[in-house]
């Protein structure tokens, strides 16, 4: 008898294509939705609202620091001894340094001065009430007061204390040109001075001995200061006021334009409000804002043109429409204009709307 041997055939090509559909029908589902919220996204940063914008009309140059400031000399050759600190605001009369002349004898003087002093304030103490006594220790006590000025007199020989003559911020930054960048001598100026100026700031280090007249410091008036920028003939208008911008430094103030010489291509503006970053400056980069206008904006990449005539796309109901404008003002980036209102959607020239129908 023959046995019958019974086998089952299994595909196993075809279970792989279906464990292969099962993988690549979801994959493809994924990939088609993350594909529409990109088209969405683009469609949707190509298309602007319009709102109230400002656009500033700025000029860009170099100016130079004209601040009221008095160098302070040393006195007599000596040794130097600081007693006011780079920064410091200090008052009228305010003692400044100190030059010792000879240290040996200011030695001596201050320690006899300690022990008359000591005499007189031992005498003090035994003041007695009987008459006969008090008659003699008050005449001690005024010769030793005597003989106490006497010694500061001395000490003043050899020991020059230098006080502030006016008030403002102590700034040990002497540049050379503080004779020459003056408030009083500001209509000699010409652009080219401006141009050519080269002030190198290096953190400074003092002699332990200083000359007679040498320069020490300089004190600076923090409540008053001068720019003077280049002038090429922009519309400038004498007493008006004007924002300066000092990128460098990160700060702005609101200045008066005191005069514009045209023979020496300058503006001279001056503020009241000083800035500390100011004080130690000399030469500066300068923004001057012109002017400004507000009004309905729109980026400066939707401005298209149709004929000659400057317009933007509107976006409306599914729809681009061509809407002439008139430009007003415009920046790198923003275009103030009229013919827009508020809360337009205006196209962009970029993305995918811009690719589909920007140029039908």
């Amino acid at each position: 008898m023959k046995k019958r041997t019974y086998s089952k055939v299994v595909d196993l090509r075809s279970r792989k294509i279906r464990k292969k559909r099962r993988i690549f029908l979801p994959l493809t589902v994924v990939f088609l939705c993350l594909a529409v919220l990109s088209i969405l996204g683009q469609a949707r940063d190509d298309i602007y609202i319009a709102k109230e914008s400002t656009v500033k009309e700025i000029i860009f140059c170099e100016a130079a620091i004209v601040k009221n400031e008095l160098v302070i000399n040393a006195p007599a050759e000596g040794k130097l001894e600081l007693l006011v600190k780079d920064g410091e605001r200090v008052r009228v009369n305010s003692p400044l340094f100190k030059v010792i002349t000879n240290v040996d004898k200011k030695q001596v003087l201050e320690k006899e001065m300690d022990e008359l002093r000591e005499k007189l304030e031992n005498l003090k103490k035994t003041w007695s009430l009987e008459k006969d006594s008090r008659l003699q220790s008050e005449a001690a006590i005024k010769l030793l007061e005597k003989s106490i000025e006497l010694q500061e007199k001395k000490l003043q020989e050899v020991e020059y204390t230098v006080f502030s003559p006016m008030a403002g911020i102590v700034s040990f930054n002497i540049d050379g040109y503080e004779n020459l960048l003056m408030p009083d001598k500001i209509g000699c100026l010409d652009y080219d001075e401006i141009k050519n100026l080269n002030v190198n700031v290096e953190n400074r280090v003092f002699p332990e001995i200083v000359r007679a007249n040498q320069a020490v410091l300089k004190i600076v008036d923090n409540l008053s200061l001068n720019i003077v920028t280049q002038w090429d003939g922009e519309d400038l208008n004498v007493g008006g006021k004007y924002t300066l911008k000092f990128p460098q430094l990160g700060v702005e103030v609101k200045a008066d334009l005191k005069e514009v010489c045209k023979n020496e291509k300058i503006a001279v503006f001056s503020t009241k409000e000083v800035p500390f970053e100011l004080l130690d400056k000399r030469k500066v980069e300068v923004e001057i804002v012109v002017r400004m206008y507000e009004g309905i904006g729109v980026p400066i990449s939707a401005i298209v043109n149709d004929g000659g005539q400057e317009g933007v796309l509107l976006f409306f109901d599914g729809r681009l429409f061509f809407k002439p404008v008139n430009v007003v003002a415009r920046d790198d980036e923003i275009a103030i204009v009229e013919g827009v209102k508020l809360g337009d959607r205006v196209m962009v020239k970029r993305g995918l709307i811009w690719r589909l129908f920007g140029r039908t």
